[in-house]
């Protein structure tokens, strides 16, 4: 099954750089913003875990919908996933 998600690489207010993965990615209503949503999260892996992952984790836990300034994205790639990955969202979708 394939499923094509967007790679967000950013800056976030610390001027760490961070990576989320979504399934809509558009220019917002509000000036000089992009918009990102359905914030997903791939569990590739059950045996190796990083500290950043847990980071993101925590940082958009319960997180519908973000605007990310223009100017603090370093990169947007469209994937595609072909093997079966786990997607995880961590909000509750209430519609």
């Amino acid at each position: 099954m394939k499923k094509k998600l967007y790679r967000i690489t950013f800056l976030n207010d610390r001027k760490e750089i961070m990576t989320i993965h979504a399934s809509n990615v558009n220019t917002s209503s509000f000036l000089g913003l992009i918009e990102v949503s359905d914030i997903v999260f791939l569990d590739t892996s059950e045996i190796l875990f990083t500290p950043n992952d847990d980071k993101v984790k925590n940082e958009f836990k319960d997180v519908e919908r973000t605007f990310i300034p223009i100017n603090y994205i370093v990169r947007i790639d469209e994937i595609i996933l072909e093997k079966e990955t786990p997607v995880i969202r961590l909000y509750k979708n209430d519609s």
